[in-house]
């Protein structure tokens, strides 16, 4: 290669080889000075953006100007500059720098819009501002981007309603009905327009079935309005009778439903899907579990029953076999009548025997199992069964988390026997195995502090205690909370003997080990011996919960327990607690509307900062629509 470059030049001869050896240092230093400007250029333009960062626009503007005006068509200068302006609120040097450029690239609907946006900003006028923009939609109007563009320019001084025209301009111009379906949705419900943003979106999702999950974030964000959420329930609903296969329609019908709290009516949508679609169950178990997690565990139960119902051999049929059995336990904590919660009890554990039955390799069947040891061991009270079952959970698969719930459940069921040594020692070793750390190893914590409490062994209790309160990771129950709160209000009282709070101890073991008769003498016993210690609001209200657990006494005889915190302690934090409950069993067990209603209305007159407050008024309107109901359907006067 170099022998070839030699010949070449000596055949160009001597004049010529020295003619190129002087030029080439003159072009070497061109090229290092327009590398040294383009350097300037940058540094300066970095010291204008310090400028700005500084706080001191007017000299990042005077920096900016020179480099714009140097070079003109750089784009970064031109933008940077024009934004300088702008925050200074300089409308009027900000549409001459977008004139400027236009006088060299042409009037384009982008530098247009620009222009239309800044006047609509500063001292031109709206009516100035609107001619520009109809300049812009004119400059280009059979292509797409115009219209795109003024869109966006509008949208960005929040002129919804004229973007919205923009568009419409835009779909009948070019003959695209469809054209910008999303940016219109969007504006028609920042706009309150919530029928036609439907049904923009429903018209997108009919031909993007995939896209659903997406429409759905868009519309999550309005869904908080009630009329948003009313009007685009009518025209879903509408959609949906018009072209009942449109699967797409009914998916977000009944995702809608669910933002209503409406979960029946869910149901209903996701039942249809799933015999349209001939699927094999997985949306109805997804609805299920989302229904759960709301507190519906009606349409839950509903939804998984009709999974084992129409999929039994779907891979999802397990899931729904014992998504079963947990909602007929959430249904049964969620009654106030006794007989009823025993049947809901008993129908979650045929779910459960049933699950372990059909499915022996199933990875859920530890949990399963151990779900019938504890419900053998709180619900039947068969503590021989119950520690066979559990046993055989911690043994036979010892390092799920099953078995770690097992043996928190057999420590329990030791405090039941009375056997505290043995369940102080179980606690231990399951607070020591996990680490000390989680939910349940505070919770193994909280059954420590227990124990100490039982015995009379308070500032251990109080110890323990602290200890949990201070875990900020742990999820301590309102039980750790109440106990705490307990203590600590008690501990000058106990200066003395202290035998309130030993009494109080006794009753709350008592209680757990089913000795009723004995837990009703030992609150009796407190209340009449120290009448006015702090401790009588909490004996008042626990003598209720013993009463409302004590199968020989009445609902009213537990109600009237309940009314009573309130009445003899009104300024306890129980009395509320009090109130409600009693509410809830004259509504329920005792079908007495009227109590009910009093009870609810008087804890919002006393109370109406309460938890229960939002749930109170709930039931004050339903019994109310209830009474005025049965009042129209009375028949009249004899003629």
């Amino acid at each position: 290669m170099l022998r070839s470059l030699f010949f070449a030049m000596r055949a160009l001869g001597l004049p010529v080889l020295a003619l190129l050896l002087a030029v080439a240092p003159a072009r070497a230093q061109q090229s290092g000075d327009g590398a040294k400007q383009k350097d300037s250029q940058a540094a300066r333009f970095r010291l204008a953006q310090r400028y700005l960062d500084a706080d001191k626009p007017e000299r990042a503007i005077a920096l900016l100007e020179d480099l714009h005006a140097e070079h003109p068509s750089t784009s970064a200068f031109y933008k940077k500059l024009k934004s300088a302006y702008e925050k200074q609120k300089r409308y009027g040097d900000a549409i001459a720098l977008v004139e400027r450029r236009m006088e060299r690239r042409g009037r384009s609907p982008a530098l247009l819009s620009e222009k239309a946006r800044l006047q609509y900003h500063g001292d031109a006028g709206e009516k100035t501002a609107f001619a520009t923009w109809d300049e812009a939609l004119a400059a280009a109007p059979q292509q797409a981007q115009t219209y795109r563009t003024v869109h966006g320019s509008l949208t960005d001084a929040r002129l919804f309603r004229q973007a919205i025209d923009a568009v419409k301009k835009g779909r009948e111009a070019l003959g695209k009905p469809a054209l910008m379906r999303l940016q219109m949705a969007h504006l028609y419900s920042l706009t309150s327009q919530y029928e036609r943003a439907i049904e923009e979106y429903l018209t997108f999702v009919k031909n993007n079935p995939d896209r659903l999950t997406f429409v759905k974030r868009r519309l999550g964000r309005f869904m908080k309005q009630e009329e948003a959420l009313q009007e685009s329930i009518a025209a879903t609903s509408r959609a949906v009778r018009e072209e009942p296969m449109q699967r797409p329609y009914r998916e977000l019908m009944g995702w809608l439903y669910l933002q209503a709290d409406e979960h029946q009516k869910a149901f209903d949508a996701y039942r249809a899907i799933d015999r349209l679609a001939g699927a094999d169950g997985r949306l109805l178990h997804s609805f299920a579990k989302q229904a759960a997690d709301a507190g519906a565990y009606r349409a839950a139960l509903d939804a998984y029953r009709l999974v084992r119902e129409r999929h039994p051999e779907s891979p999802v049929a397990p899931g729904a076999l014992r998504g079963i059995g947990r909602m007929n336990e959430r249904r049964a904590e969620q009654s106030d009548d006794t007989e009823k919660r025993q049947q809901w009890h008993e129908k979650a554990l045929d779910a459960y025997r049933t699950f372990l039955d059909k499915y022996p390799e199933h990875e859920a069947y530890p949990s399963v199992l151990r779900a019938v040891g504890r419900l053998q061991q709180d619900v039947l009270f068969d503590l021989a069964a119950a520690e066979k079952t559990l046993q055989q959970v911690a043994e036979r698969y010892p390092k799920t988390r099953a078995a770690h719930h097992a043996r928190y459940d057999l420590g329990r069921l030791h405090v039941m026997r009375g056997n505290l040594t043995e369940a102080r020692l179980a606690f231990s070793r399951l607070a020591e195995r996990l680490g000390d750390s989680g939910d349940l190893a505070q919770k193994a914590r909280y059954q420590q502090a227990l124990l100490h409490f039982y015995q009379g062994e308070f500032d251990a209790a109080s110890t323990l205690i602290s200890t949990i309160a201070e875990n900020t990771d742990a999820d301590v129950s309102n039980d750790g909370i109440d106990l705490g709160v307990l203590l600590s209000e008690n501990a000058a009282s106990r200066d003395t003997t202290g035998q309130a709070l030993q009494l109080f101890a006794r009753a709350r073991l008592k209680h757990r080990q089913r000795q009723k008769a004995e837990t009703l003498a030992l609150v009796d016993e407190l209340l009449t011996s120290h009448p006015r210690s702090p401790l009588a609001d909490d004996a008042r209200f626990f003598k209720a919960r013993a009463l409302a657990s004590h199968s020989g006494r009445t609902a009213d005889e537990t109600a009237e327990a309940y009314a009573q915190v309130a009445l003899t302690h009104p300024k306890s934090p129980l009395a509320d607690r009090g109130l409600y409950r009693a509410a809830r069993l004259q509504e329920t067990a005792l079908d007495d509307p009227q109590a009910a209603l009093e009870s609810y209305q008087r804890l919002l007159e006393d109370y109406p900062g309460s938890l229960h407050a939002a749930d109170a008024r709930n039931r004050i309107r339903a019994l109310q629509k209830e009474t005025t109901s049965e009042t129209d359907d009375a028949p009249g006067p004899a003629s």
